[in-house]
């Protein structure tokens, strides 16, 4: 029998007494004696490994780790991340769900029938390494493990894996080459758990070796990554599978604004999946018979913090219509959160709009729109329980979508998680 929303509640309710039970101090960032080689740093990990803060700007924020202290040059950092969950969704149309249908082949055989669908999944389980042998030299890998992945790829992955030579207390220069997140958008979201529009139609993860050049400043942050042509993962894509045919620029200013402090950003992608007849966002290569044109993506975001609160608001566009949809594809997020605490224990109050546009009027493919309401508490340091409520309209999966796409279907998904983090 497959769980129900219910049980997916008592369980995460359950483990979340049995949590709160643990004195604070049984949790500790202290796993190895300080005279190792080996060590952790459990605020570095809850960063580095997020899946929804620093998905961008991941090597600048590991060597500010370096400059401000955070890290010690010599020793080699583990850092650890699982998110196990519970997903319940309901559809007003037999077959089509929108979040437990997105991933073809997924361990029930895909949600084809019925209107209501339950599923338990380990969404992801990782580990990174981080190492600085010298104060020049940065080494950074990190592995996956997932239940949700799509057909092509493996469910263990070699994510990211790059050199970094740079030291922000000497110069705010670095280079970076590897495999890596494309610093391209801000691509974060506030809600425990679902990604926003933004990342799933925008976010660009390199399928080979990159190399991203940056600066660092005081309020400025500046990078450009060259890479290979061809089909990367998710969004990068050129006819030419040279190194260097595909790019990407990415600019972020910080200022503040009465008690505000603001982050104004933007970028642009050369060339972007959406350039072929062929909707082939869930393979790594596409189909070589279809007809190209390069297809870039300009970007802009803001997000402004103040106390507890934290808004933001992104937007993504491809310059020129898609072939496979006859129209502009285009992405908006805006989202807010607030923080405070629940029974002494730090808490996340969130609430995230999205809306995808595909089409043109009168297209089935047209629009999705997503609004996510959030909650995440940590119990301990290591350990956060969060609920989270999904309301999705139309579906439209990124394959096959002017067969199968249908703007008239609403979605109503409940998900209950997990995470630990070391």
């Amino acid at each position: 029998m497959k769980p129900s929303i219910f049980q997916g509640f008592a369980a995460a309710l359950g483990f979340a007494c049995a949590a709160s039970l643990l004195p604070a101090e049984s949790v500790t960032d202290s796993f190895f004696p300080s005279e190792w080689l080996l060590d952790t740093k459990l605020d570095y990990s809850k960063k580095i490994l997020s899946q929804q803060e620093t998905i961008v700007n991941k090597v600048p924020f590991i060597l500010e780790s370096y400059r401000d202290g955070s890290l010690e040059t010599g020793k080699i950092y583990l850092s650890g991340h699982a998110t196990y969950s519970h997903y319940a969704e309901r559809t007003d149309t037999a077959g089509k769900f929108p979040i437990l249908g997105r991933f073809p082949g997924a361990s029930d055989g895909q949600h084809t029938s019925g209107r209501s669908g339950n599923e338990d999944v380990l969404d992801t389980a990782e580990l990174s390494l981080t190492y600085a042998p010298a104060e020049w030299l940065t080494v950074f890998a990190r592995g996956i493990y997932t239940d949700l992945n799509f057909p092509s790829q493996e469910e263990a992955q070699l994510r990211e894996a790059y050199v970094t030579i740079g030291n922000l207390k000497e110069c705010p220069w670095y280079l970076s080459v590897g495999k890596m997140t494309v610093n391209f958008g801000h691509q974060g979201a506030y809600n425990p758990i679902t990604h926003s529009v933004n990342n799933h139609f925008y976010r660009a993860d390199t399928y080979d070796v990159a190399a991203e050049f940056g600066y660092v400043g005081e309020n400025w942050r500046i990078a450009m990554t060259a890479m290979n042509g061809g089909r990367q993962l998710r969004l990068a894509d050129t006819p030419n599978s040279s190194f260097g045919s595909n790019f990407a620029m990415s600019g972020q200013y910080d200022f503040e604004v009465a008690s505000w402090d603001v982050s104004v950003g933007g970028g642009y992608l050369y060339s972007s999946i959406y350039d072929s007849d062929d909707a082939n966002h869930p393979g790594v290569h596409s189909n070589v018979m279809t007809t190209r044109e390069r297809n870039g993506v300009i970007n802009a975001w803001v997000e402004a913090k103040n106390g507890p609160v934290s808004l933001m608001v992104e937007f993504s566009q491809n310059e020129r219509s898609w072939p496979a949809s006859d129209g502009t594809v285009q992405a908006v997020t805006a989202g807010a959160a607030y923080d405070t605490e629940i029974f002494d224990k730090p808490t996340r109050l969130s609430l995230v709009y999205g809306r995808g546009k595909l089409g043109n009027d009168g297209d089935q493919f047209e629009s999705l729109h997503q609004l996510a309401a959030g909650i995440e508490t940590f119990i301990t340091p290591n350990f956060a329980l969060s609920a989270e409520y999904v309301y999705n309209r139309s579906f439209i999966p990124l394959i096959m979508l002017d067969r199968v796409a249908d703007e008239d279907v609403d979605t109503n998904t409940f998900i209950f998680s997990g995470k630990v983090f070391f």
